[in-house]
């Protein structure tokens, strides 16, 4: 069954609140240094760019390897807006996780920003996607022994 990122987010956002996470965005404008900074400080391998608050880029660590390092770009100097990923996939939270998983293998992404019209959601990372199939793989299991010996098994 191909299971709706609807529920997705709505399990994400659960945990969040559990883990008291959020999504950490900068403007185009901040210095790449202040980015890699933030993003380093909340161990996370992105940030949403946003202008006005509308979504216009993400600075990734793929970003922080090929504009900054690897061309030598001194990232005090380098604006986020000059280097960051400008050529969003973005998801409809209708999308399945399955579609969501073969976007992220397929376009060899890790991001992915759910937005419906027009209005930034969440942000999915494949690790999320793959943390769902797994759990919901489990809980199958789960169910398929308990039908087959006849017992109340925990996932």
């Amino acid at each position: 069954m191909e299971t709706p990122l609807k529920v997705v987010l709505a399990e994400k956002a659960e945990l969040l609140a559990q883990r008291g996470d959020e999504l950490y965005s900068t403007e185009p404008t901040a210095p790449a240094v202040e980015a890699i900074r933030t993003m380093s400080k909340a161990n996370v391998g992105c940030l949403l760019i946003l202008d006005r608050g509308q979504l216009v880029g993400i600075f990734s660590e793929r970003d922080v390897l090929h504009a900054v390092a690897a061309d030598g770009l001194p990232p005090k100097a380098v604006k986020v807006g000059d280097v960051m990923t400008t050529d969003l996939f973005t998801v409809p939270p209708s999308m399945t996780v399955e579609e969501a998983l073969v976007e992220c293998t397929n376009r060899r992404v890790r991001h992915l920003p759910v937005v419906e019209d027009g209005q930034l959601l969440g942000l999915l990372s494949i690790g999320d996607l793959v943390r769902f199939v797994v759990q919901d793989k489990d809980q199958d299991i789960a169910h398929l022994m308990e039908y087959i010996h006849g017992q109340d098994i925990q996932v």
